[in-house]
């Protein structure tokens, strides 16, 4: 049985314009919206705007996480740290890859200290592995965090915009039951990825599935317009047993609860297509 949740923010008004950004102080208003439209779960974004004050990162926050997400029944999943496309764990500054590294052990200590299952580290643009010398610093960031992530029990899952024979290599590489992957099927489409090419090789090591729908031009659109394959891409991660959940991160519209209310059934579809019948869970508690 699989949850279906939503980024957290995108039901609320964009915050400085970015389509994905911690909503600040009205964070807590999204968990009954979700909860309304029919939503199990959400997952938490932060990035250096959002660094400070951001609940997960004090006892008081984290307290007021596990309140709100209880009373409406809504799991938390993980947290997205877009903290990373900005402070690059692989950048070439000796002193931005030091802060980086110690944003994302800061972040291991804090999602243990929930009980969050996972951070999510986008390893994209500014803190893309295609490079060697990329690779380079992400061994070395590894070689200090993941130690970290096996002690508290948390995992580190990756969005790589690396090609899927090399992505799988680099995470087979690593055989460590604490390092996985998110997939994003909306940026695979956007990098001309094909499922069929990807799925196969390292679903065994996805903790996580981003809903999306892209094209090769266009970067995010509503669920059904673009050109992702989502009866492929559901019928492989039924093939291959995914368990996890479903994130969606579609497209912002101008009318979010509408849209989030036709995500949700156009999502719903494609896991009864997949999985059949037997996917709605009982929503009866907070579950990390």
């Amino acid at each position: 049985m699989h949850r279906i949740g939503m980024m957290q923010g995108r039901l609320l008004p964009p915050v400085a314009g970015r389509i994905q950004a911690f909503p600040g102080a009205r964070w807590a208003e999204e968990f009954p919206l979700l909860r309304q439209i029919g939503y199990d779960a959400i997952e938490l974004t932060i990035e250096q705007a959002s660094w400070e004050t951001h609940p997960i990162r004090s006892a008081d926050g984290r307290q007021r996480l596990f309140e709100v997400a209880a009373a409406n029944a809504i799991g938390i999943v993980g947290l997205c740290c877009d903290n990373f496309m900005e402070l690059p764990l692989t950048s070439d500054d000796t002193d931005v890859r030091s802060k980086s590294l110690d944003q994302l052990r800061d972040l291991i200590e804090h999602a243990a200290a929930f009980g969050l299952p996972m951070v999510e580290v986008p390893m994209m643009a500014a803190n893309s592995l295609r490079s060697e010398t990329a690779r380079l610093h992400f061994d070395q960031a590894m070689a200090a965090a993941l130690p970290e992530a096996e002690k508290l029990g948390v995992s580190i899952a990756l969005e790589s915009d690396l090609p899927p024979q090399e992505l799988a290599a680099l995470v087979d590489g690593y055989a460590n039951p604490r390092l996985g992957l998110n997939y994003d099927m909306g940026n695979s489409t956007w990098l001309g990825f094909v499922p069929e090419d990807e799925l196969p090789l390292y679903c065994r090591h996805v903790r996580n599935v981003h809903v999306k729908d892209c094209t090769v031009k266009d970067y995010s659109l509503p669920l059904g317009r673009g050109d992702t394959p989502f009866e492929r891409v559901f019928g492989l991660l039924a093939q291959f047993d995914y368990r996890g959940d479903f994130i969606l991160q579609a497209a912002r519209q101008d009318d979010c609860v509408g849209s989030a209310r036709d995500y949700l059934a156009f999502t719903r579809e494609c896991l009864h297509g997949a999985w059949g019948p037997r996917q709605r869970k009982p929503r009866t508690a907070i579950e990390c």
